[in-house]
């Protein structure tokens, strides 16, 4: 029951603090949710918990794209200040608000209150860093990530922030993965699409430990990103294994948002099995698709200076990602199954309609 989660400590100026039921920003995976389909019995059970109990409500309404909700219930308890936890979180919340709604004013005030979160020791403030290097992960900005948790090392973090911290780590990874390919980043001994091909050999243990755990939103994520490696490396049968159980735990609870956020990066798959499954479902997370899509295409070319381009077509954003990974013609034709001249006129296409000069040019539009 929720009261056994409650410690109530005395604050510096005599007054009360309630810690958050675990030690993580992110109540929604952690082993409080245990159960697809059962996330409006947890914000029940955390009645006794005000705060934790709208940190959570807030958590899946973000996860199932309603933002306005999101920004309501972040703004109800940072306004308490109560807690580190709390404000962190509520900080980061805000933030993905934004990015859905291109607000770069709202974006620069959520980062705001995660730097103002009241730490009060070094676990905290390392916390709060990886929070800001989070957050800029999610419109594709991964310099401000500490070299620490560059390299996987986020054991001294408290064990309830675990499942999270894997999850942002992989994405860190993917993120890495795919700039690696496009020529951004080299390792010693590894180029290409090298970095990317392995992830799975990442990820695949990490998925079962979501499973023993029985942290159900730290899955789905996981699924989606192994998926997304999968697919990228031209391996959709794996792919759509991933993607299907995803959708499984995602449906019972509408967490249509956590799709909506991969949807661009699988080109139709993701739309495919979606629409194989719940055909409604499908309608509802391509509407929540094209409203993040704008919001974020504005907040990412704002803050960065970039020229991400939303004019391509569905087949073109694909070639030309491919392009961009340094696929010749004849292997882009291959994976996609299309022949040689109609892949070099797909790459040609998109390289007039962003205005490139040379095809790795085109990294910077997808």
């Amino acid at each position: 029951m929720a009261e056994n989660y409650i410690k109530v400590e005395k604050t510096e100026d005599g007054g009360q603090s309630v810690r958050m039921p675990r030690k993580s920003p992110f109540l929604d995976m952690t082993d409080l949710y245990t159960e697809p389909g059962s996330a409006e019995k947890v914000i029940e059970s955390l009645a006794d918990h005000p705060e934790a109990q709208a940190l959570f409500a807030a958590e899946i309404a973000y996860s199932r794209g309603e933002i306005d909700k999101v920004i309501a219930h972040s703004k109800e308890f940072l306004r308490s200040r109560s807690g580190f936890y709390a404000v962190n979180a509520g900080g980061m919340l805000l933030a993905l608000a934004a990015m859905w709604n291109g607000d770069i004013h709202l974006w620069r005030e959520a980062k705001m209150h995660i730097f103002e979160a009241p730490a009060k020791n070094a676990i905290d403030k390392e916390i709060m860093g990886l929070s800001i290097a989070c957050v800029d992960s999610a419109v594709r900005d991964i310099s401000s990530y500490p070299e620490w948790f560059a390299k996987g090392r986020f054991g001294h973090l408290p064990t309830d922030s675990h499942p999270a911290a894997r999850v942002f780590y992989i994405k860190y990874l993917l993120i890495y993965a795919q700039d690696m390919a496009k020529n951004k980043f080299t390792l010693s001994d590894v180029s290409g699409l090298g970095l990317m091909k392995t992830m799975p050999y990442i990820v695949e243990p990490m998925i079962v430990q979501t499973q023993v755990e029985k942290t159900v939103i730290p899955e789905i994520y996981l699924r989606l990103l192994v998926a997304i490696a999968y697919h990228q490396t031209g391996d959709d049968k794996s792919a759509v294994v991933h993607i299907d159980k995803a959708i499984e735990l995602a449906l019972p609870d509408k967490l249509l948002g956590i799709l909506a956020e991969h949807r661009r990066q699988f080109d139709s798959l993701l739309d495919d099995r979606i629409a194989l499954i719940d055909p409604v479902s499908c309608k509802k997370y391509k509407e929540l698709h094209r409203g993040l899509l704008d919001g974020w295409t504005r907040l990412h070319n704002s803050l960065l200076s970039r020229t991400v381009n939303n004019s391509f077509t569905i087949r073109e954003r694909e070639i030309a990602r491919l392009a961009a990974f340094g696929l010749s013609n004849a292997e882009i034709a291959k994976q996609l199954c299309i022949s040689v001249s109609m892949a070099k006129k797909a790459v040609y296409d998109a390289m007039n309609k962003a205005g490139c000069n040379k095809r790795e040019e085109l990294g910077a539009f997808v």
